[in-house]
């Protein structure tokens, strides 16, 4: 019996996936301005920063994963790396090349922490991340520009292919938006699918501010094998 190909379970996901959700045009994974992230979205630093919600759930990934890769596609100047180092894990920034070399001006590659260069549909980028067994979770740190369903689907598909036990977790979404990935969950490759609310920055009368319409999405892949 021959095992299915990277190819087929991407395939395969991104019908399931379509079988709940309009058909839209591909759009690229890391076209401009992803990881811009919306109102009450990000953390002091700018566009490309992953907010505190995102943050916790990366950091509760790694917590069963400390040894994982942590992907961030379109982190701009995101500072996320210094407050979830834990002294084992490996980063990988993913930028447009104009916006990588900047990025490594200002913080250069360190042993743990890379930043690269990937332009057009950005499908190549999954390539770069070694050691996958040990688990790859990546971020997005906020809604992506265009037709959301479209690029959610296929960030879907080719997770699920290429970081069998990994995770995902796009920032900042709109709650319309975060319901599009809930059919993947018919996926054997897809183990949970769950959405946070957003709390942004600052608190209100010491309460928790709230980020309206917007949710975190957390997918959950099941590991190779598991059923």
């Amino acid at each position: 019996m021959t095992e299915p190909s990277r190819h087929d379970g991407h395939t395969a996901l991104t019908r399931a996936v379509r079988l709940h959700a309009p058909l839209l045009p591909f759009r690229a994974v890391l076209s401009r301005p992803y990881g811009a992230a919306g109102p009450g979205g990000g953390r002091p630093g700018g566009p490309g920063e992953l907010s505190a919600t995102a943050e916790a759930a990366v950091r509760g990934y790694l917590r069963r994963r400390p040894d994982a890769t942590v992907v961030v596609l379109g982190e701009g100047l995101g500072t996320s790396f210094q407050r979830l180092d834990n002294g084992r894990l490996t980063w990988l920034s993913v930028l447009p090349a104009a916006d990588a070399a900047a990025r490594r001006m200002v913080l250069p590659d360190a042993p743990r922490r890379h930043t690269v260069g990937r332009t057009g549909t950005g499908a190549d980028w999954p390539a770069l991340v070694g050691a996958v067994e040990l688990g790859v979770v990546v971020a997005l740190p906020g809604a992506p520009a265009g037709p959301v369903a479209g690029v959610l689907r296929d960030l879907l598909a080719v997770c699920a292919a290429r970081f069998p036990g990994g995770a995902l977790v796009v920032d900042a979404l709109p709650w319309w938006a975060a319901a599009m990935a809930y059919p993947a969950r018919l996926h054997p490759a897809v183990a949970a699918v769950h959405t946070l609310p957003l709390v942004a920055e600052g608190r209100s009368g010491g309460r928790p501010r709230w980020a309206p319409r917007l949710v975190v999405c957390v997918v959950r892949f099941a590991a190779r094998g598991a059923r």
